[in-house]
């Protein structure tokens, strides 16, 4: 059986616009991604117990909650919490990891899975382990938005 689906473009856009002092201080800018076949859209309530939640499982090859790290080309991971902050973790298969931390109400975006890497100055991490992202609230659980677009 072969696919229906037709690739198509992600379009992306951020935009900042702010006055100050009677000026307008507007930015912003847009991204196309080329070549989308597949989009995963889904709200994730993390937890704040110790070992978090695991959002995705990043592999070689896709499968249910699994992500082919060559294929994917753009993650969005905004915290729909109005208080509560989480930590955005990265982890390889030997347990280390980096993380971010993202605020309330804020977006964390990242282009391209294979394209995480530390030049070997955190743990040795690089981006051809990254084997999981895990999200971990501060003080009580938060929902999480996860968007990914992949080829």
């Amino acid at each position: 059986m072969a696919t229906t689906v037709t690739a198509s473009t992600l379009s992306v856009k951020i935009s900042e616009s702010i006055t100050l002092n009677g000026v307008s201080r507007n930015g912003g800018t847009t991204l196309s991604v080329a070549s989308i076949k597949s989009i995963a859209n889904r709200i994730v309530e993390v937890t704040n117990a110790t070992n978090g939640t695991e959002l995705i499982t990043v592999s070689t090859a896709p499968g249910a909650g699994v992500y082919d790290k060559s294929s994917v080309k753009y993650m969005r991971v905004t915290n729909l919490d109005d208080t509560n902050f989480i930590l955005l973790q990265f982890t390889d298969s030997s347990s280390h990891h980096w993380e971010a931390k993202l605020e309330a109400g804020k977006s964390y975006v990242i282009g391209d899975l294979s394209s995480i890497d530390d030049q070997a100055d955190i743990d040795n991490f690089s981006a051809s382990a990254v084997a999981k992202v895990i999200a971990k609230a501060d003080t009580a659980a938060v929902d999480v938005e996860l968007y990914i677009a992949s080829t």
